[in-house]
């Protein structure tokens, strides 16, 4: 009986010279598998009082893609930040319609900051985007920020129903087709002038933001004998547009013939006159560029 007694305090006294080497190395352990910080909380630190025009948060247990649409102003600056838990590849890439603008911006938190990058706003709103795209499985937040920085974009505007200036009888001057931006609405423009060698801008483009039905009215004069031609494009996000033109007595001499965001409505005068054209948007809605174009 001593001898069974003796083997077994002998067993149990070897057991606990083995636990606090194995407690502490489980406490070790514990120490170097600190919890990560949370993506989100790295972008609200660089966030400060801003208010975000986009907050967007995923996680994923495979591949993913997403295409965001952020609430922009058309000649403000904004700031991509994001971040990623651990070095899951995941990358952010702002795009004007399919036209990347910038390089995409990686979100892995390997420094322990949210990522950012600033881009502006000089086209129509409408047409930004901002594409996320996980590789495998992953977690992220992703902001964008306004920031108190503004830049010029060349629009030119007109109350409705004023008259467009023109150049004066004989002159030579015309104004630059789709003017002096070159974003998606002016190089619609400039694609139907294209199609009507040594055609010159009789009037500057003017913009409007129209809705489902908006509709904008315009007098111009129009020299006698020439072929003039109304043109309106539109962001993608406008449907259809509509275009009339009536002579200075309120007839009707031109209007579209297709269902497109772009349109143009041609008439050859043979009087001088206060002319008036209106475009309307039928379906849809977002930015419209007008401009009247003249033959040479």
């Amino acid at each position: 009986m001593r001898v069974i007694d003796a083997i077994t305090f002998a067993a149990l006294g070897a057991s606990l010279s083995l636990l606090p080497r194995a407690v502490g190395a489980q406490d070790a352990g514990a120490r170097d598998a600190a919890p990560e910080v949370s993506p989100e909380s790295l972008v609200i630190a660089l966030r400060g009082g801003r208010v975000p025009v986009l907050v967007h948060a995923r996680r994923t247990r495979a591949a993913a893609t997403e295409a965001l649409h952020p609430r922009l102003e058309r000649g403000r600056c904004y700031e991509l930040a994001g971040a990623a838990l651990g070095a899951a590849q995941v990358r952010a890439q702002v795009r004007v319609r399919d036209a990347v603008e910038g390089p995409a911006l990686p979100l892995a938190n390997s420094q322990g900051t949210a990522a950012r990058q600033r881009f502006c706003v000089t086209e129509a709103p409408e047409l930004y985007r901002v594409d996320v795209e996980a590789w495998s499985a992953a977690a992220w937040h992703l902001e964008v920020l306004p920031l108190d920085e503004r830049v010029a974009t060349a629009r030119v505007v007109v109350d409705a129903g004023a008259e467009v200036a023109t150049p004066e009888a004989g002159s030579a001057a015309r104004f630059p087709i789709g003017g002096a931006a070159s974003d998606y609405v002016s190089a619609q423009l400039r694609q139907v002038a294209a199609r009507r060698p040594g055609a010159t801008g009789l009037t500057a483009m003017t913009r409007h933001t129209l809705a489902t039905n908006g509709m904008i009215e315009q007098t111009v004069t129009l020299p006698s004998n020439r072929c003039v031609e109304v043109v309106a494009a539109a962001v993608p996000s406008v449907g259809d547009l509509v275009i009339e033109l009536e002579d200075p007595a309120r007839h009707r001499v031109a209007q579209d013939s297709t269902h497109r965001g772009t349109e143009s409505a041609r008439f050859c005068t043979r009087y001088s006159g206060l002319y008036r054209y209106r475009v309307r948007v039928f379906s849809g809605g977002g930015e419209v560029g007008v401009q009247v174009l003249i033959d040479p």
